[in-house]
């Protein structure tokens, strides 16, 4: 299954996707990527759940 989550907004982007995507985990993910703009693009993307791999998501900088 697919579910997206996205924040357009002045605060940092990354906490509220990770947790957007957890309430979204329970649906079967195995797989998750996170993007966010500040300078420049980042992005970070893993196999597995979000519940086990959130943490390099949230060093991402960008609103």
């Amino acid at each position: 299954m697919c579910g997206i989550v996205g924040y357009v907004g002045r605060r940092e982007a990354a906490p509220l996707i990770v947790e957007g995507l957890k309430k979204l985990e329970y649906r079967g993910y195995d797989s998750f990527g996170v993007a966010t703009i500040g300078k420049t693009l980042e992005l970070d993307k893993h196999k597995g759940r979000i519940s086990e791999n959130a943490q390099s998501a949230l060093r991402l900088k960008g609103k």
